[in-house]
């Protein structure tokens, strides 16, 4: 029983001295009103001393309801003492001053470029890489000559004979055009004329020059049909 008093002696007596010495160092405060203890002040002075005052009115508090056996935590004080300590961290951040961001990383990012790039060098180059020296070197190619098959000289030979077979109708139907031409006009010049047979005249018919007209079309077996009727007219 003796020591637990003892105890509470010893922190009383602390208690006492500090607050002695918080007096003390508030009587300068308490001798101005507050706007003129502030004038004087640096911006981030005047901030520091505007935070330290509420922090200081409800740490009292918090030591009074302690003194007065009520459980500090119970009790409004409590927040708003954590309320003004956040004020405390953005003082210390601006003492600090403003603090150049780090360029931050994406890993998922540089992780495809990568994987990207491995791919290329795995599997080759891109198309867009192949046709560009296309596009500016010169033409370096050769010209390679066509093999020529045995099939292939067949089928030159027959095309050949071909032509040569119908250049050679061709002709056989002109020159037999030709020969149909001229016995019409030896069958023409040896019919008698009509006059001379109906009045009775054993005269010969004298050759007349046939009129220009244009030649008829090849029929060789035309020309030998008409000869054959005229020599069966005369009497040939």
């Amino acid at each position: 029983m003796t020591s637990q008093t003892q105890k509470a002696k010893t922190k009383l007596a602390a208690l006492s001295a500090s607050l002695d010495d918080l007096e003390a160092q508030l009587a300068p405060l308490f001798s101005q009103t507050l706007p003129e203890v502030i004038v004087g002040l640096e911006p981030i002075q005047q901030a520091k001393l505007q935070t330290v005052i509420p922090y200081l009115v409800y740490d009292l508090v918090f030591i009074y309801l302690k003194s007065r056996g009520i459980d500090p935590k119970t009790h409004p004080v409590v927040p708003e003492l954590d309320r003004v300590r956040q004020y405390f961290e953005k003082i210390s951040i601006a003492e600090k001053g403003p603090t150049t961001k780090r360029a931050e990383i994406d890993k998922a990012a540089a992780g495809r470029f990568i994987k990207h790039a491995i791919n290329q060098a795995t599997y080759g180059k891109t198309p867009s890489d192949t046709l560009e020296p296309m596009s500016t070197s010169p033409s370096t190619s050769t010209y390679v000559e066509p093999k020529v098959t045995s099939k292939m000289l067949e089928r030159q030979q027959y095309e050949k004979d071909l032509r040569e077979r119908d250049a050679e109708e061709s002709e056989e139907e002109v020159l037999a055009g030709f020969e149909a031409g001229d016995m019409n006009i030896d069958a023409k010049v040896a019919v008698p004329s009509a006059t001379s047979t109906r009045k009775g005249k054993d005269k010969e018919v004298s050759a007349t020059k046939p009129n220009k007209r244009r030649r008829p079309a090849v029929d060789p077996f035309a020309g030998a049909l008409r000869n054959h009727s005229v020599c069966l007219g005369v009497g040939c």
